[in-house]
């Protein structure tokens, strides 16, 4: 190689380059995984870092940061985390809040407490009409909540003690999504404060391990709730399948694309009581379709995107309005910034093999329920 390089164990754990391979098969390193021996692109990403000679500080943290933590399923606000990469690696300037895993902006908060409020005038054995009319007035969401809330009623069906059980323990757990996903603006301070939903200190803000935030974010330990504690013992008892309920009660993830079809298809399963199932087609019946971004827009933008990464980090030419885009807010290509970017490339392409990742969002099944959000939709601040 060009400066003799050796390339070993060794040579690739003293890099910079190896810093950053978080939710990869790489982040075993390099004795679990022995295909990185094997791997071209990551040897001469290695090599050109040491071309470089001393990394620069800031350059250091935006791969611990930017790059280490970028959203393996692509965020509710596709495609602006990898964006916002780019703007840290063009302004030479380390972010301090990574918008990555588990952060969730207030809009998406108001949102949910929308049909957490439907779930839990259910529960409370109110009239659908009823929290409609609330709705209508107060809500954070402009839908039709007088036809949502009936299907909603409908839907769940026939009052049972399970299904009453499972809608508080979603109720709970949602809440608890609400209060401690931080934001730049809310550190999980803002939302359920008059909610106890388990300790604080016990645990860490999952936040806080799976991105970057410089702030301090306090953790809640929802297990320890003793009213949950109750409500799965209880659960244990009246639900067969309650090992796999309990996945789905506590996924949905308000930072995921589809966190409310993910409600959807779950208060269809309680419903049916029993968990959801992969081959289900359940009905939209919630209105959610604004709430993740359009699948069919988010393929046609990855393949863009990424042909402008590999033109830029080569310095060839690349045209359209998503090339521009990246032109623009790398600005002027230094060698510290085309290695940054192709690091970042390589890192791209083991999220979009996931099956259950960024792949379901860049290459929808043709059977998936399509968001209509557009991806240059005006995103909160």
């Amino acid at each position: 190689m060009g400066d003799g390089m050796q390339w070993s164990k060794a040579t690739y754990e003293a890099s910079v380059s190896s810093r950053c391979w978080w939710y990869t098969p790489y982040d075993d390193g390099w004795d679990k995984c022995p295909s990185m021996a094997e791997d071209a692109e990551l040897r001469g990403i290695v090599e050109m870092e040491r071309a470089l000679g001393d990394v620069p500080a800031w350059a250091r943290q935006i791969v611990e940061r930017s790059i280490q933590f970028a959203c393996p399923c692509g965020h509710y606000l596709f495609p602006r985390p990898y964006l916002e990469a780019l703007d840290a690696i063009g302004a030479e300037t380390p972010a301090t809040f990574v918008h990555g895993c588990f952060t969730v902006a207030r809009e998406r908060k108001r949102a949910m407490m929308d049909y957490v409020l439907c779930l839990d005038a259910w529960l409370a054995g109110a009239a659908a009409e009823d929290v409609a009319r609330e709705l209508a007035a107060l809500g954070s969401r402009r839908i039709a909540w007088d036809a949502v809330c009936a299907e909603l009623w409908r839907v769940l069906g026939e009052r049972t003690e399970l299904k009453e059980l499972l809608v508080e323990r979603l109720i709970h757990s949602q809440r608890c999504k609400i209060k401690w996903s931080p934001w730049d603006d809310d550190l999980a301070s803002e939302f359920g404060r008059d909610l106890f939903l388990g300790p604080i200190g016990k645990v860490r803000n999952p936040a806080k391990i799976h991105c970057y935030i410089e702030q301090a974010v306090p953790g809640f330990d929802e297990g320890a709730s003793p009213r949950v504690r109750r409500l799965e013992a209880r659960l244990a008892e009246l639900c067969p399948d309650w090992k796999q309920m309990q996945f789905h009660t506590h996924y949905g993830w308000l930072c995921a694309p589809k966190a409310f079809r993910f409600l959807e298809r779950l208060v269809w399963a309680i419903g049916q009581e029993r968990p959801p199932r992969p081959e289900d087609r359940v009905p939209g019946f919630l209105q959610i379709e604004d709430t993740h971004p359009n699948q069919d827009e988010a393929r046609e933008w990855w393949k863009a995107f990424v042909a402008a990464l590999d033109a830029w980090w080569q310095g060839q030419p690349a045209t359209g309005p998503v090339a521009d885009d990246v032109a623009r807010r790398l600005g002027a290509a230094t060698p510290v910034k085309r290695w940054l970017v192709r690091l970042f490339r390589r890192k791209l392409r083991f999220y979009a093999s996931y099956e259950e990742g960024l792949d379901r969002l860049i290459n929808p099944r043709p059977n998936a329920a399509r968001g209509s959000r557009s991806i240059g939709a005006q995103e909160p601040k």
